[in-house]
């Protein structure tokens, strides 16, 4: 049977079904009618794609290099569909995206580093990382998350950096939210809006060398006690080890101590207004 030749602007890798993003998946103003000078740039507009230096589309208002798609700070209103298949990384940053629609990452397995930073997300749906098996940072501070559901970065078990930061909205993050994530390195939750942290939370981070949880309106109680604990021991381990191991880089942590069995040396000073702690974190 003869298969119909793919419509103009279609894509190579359409194969792979992705989510119905509408007609429009930014807001810009609209220039006018189209002259006849820009006659050519209003046909590749409507195609929807751009061509990219390796061959492939790329979307309109991005730029893609090097397996690098860069659509920051170009007052997108929504994700750009129709990324480069092979694309490792991916800026969304400074834009004003509210949703990412379910299955968005599901072509792209090559994706190595994912940035939305500087945008108005709410929440992210469920199983938006379940074939980002390859993502190793990601990037969600200065956004309006409200919460960390159980199992969010599922599947994404080669996380190594989470950024977290400055979600003032951040008042929850559920015990499993991390689970399975035993290469992740780097976990940035300051500056939210969070009163309690549960320790399962952590506990499963077998690899975390650096936490960052100051900046929240902590509430110092009996739930937050097993924490506390937590932190201590830790402390006191790395204390034991300083004669055996130099300290080379110096690390400011507002909140708590992170808990890294690379601490060598923790001095600890805590400060009744803003209960913080300093110290020395080895080197790798």
């Amino acid at each position: 049977m003869d298969t119909a030749p793919a419509p103009m602007g279609s894509l190579q890798h359409r194969s792979c079904q992705q989510p119905k993003m509408g007609d429009t998946w930014s807001q810009l103003p609209w220039p006018g009618p189209p002259r006849p000078a820009v006659l050519l740039v209003s046909l590749i507009l409507a195609a929807g794609v751009m061509p990219s230096d390796a061959g492939t589309s790329c979307p309109v208002l991005c730029t893609c290099h090097n397996q690098v798609v860069d659509c920051s700070s170009q007052r997108l209103f929504s994700v750009p569909p129709d990324l480069p298949m092979d694309a490792r990384n991916l800026s969304l940053a400074h834009n004003r995206i509210a949703a990412v629609p379910p299955g968005y990452l599901a072509c792209y397995m090559e994706l190595r580093v994912l940035d939305l930073r500087n945008n108005s997300l709410v929440e992210l749906p469920a199983g938006l990382f379940l074939h980002a098996k390859r993502l190793a940072h990601l990037d969600l501070s200065y956004n309006n998350l409200s919460h960390v559901p159980a199992d969010m970065f599922q599947a994404a078990h080669g996380l190594v950096h989470i950024d977290l930061s400055h979600n003032p909205g951040l008042r929850r993050v559920h015990p499993r939210a991390f689970q399975g994530l035993a290469q992740l390195r780097d976990l940035d939750l300051s500056y939210g809006g969070l009163a309690f942290l549960s320790l399962e939370a952590l506990e499963g981070l077998p690899g975390l060398v650096t936490l960052q949880i100051g900046g929240n309106p902590w509430v110092c109680g009996c739930t937050l006690e097993p924490l506390l604990k937590w932190l201590r021991n830790r402390i006191q381990r790395c204390t034991a080890g300083l004669k055996e191991e130099k300290a080379t880089t110096v690390v400011t942590i507002r909140g708590f101590a992170p808990p890294s069995k690379q601490l060598t040396h923790f001095s600890t000073r805590v400060l009744e207004e803003e209960n913080a702690w300093e110290g020395w974190v080895a080197g790798p």
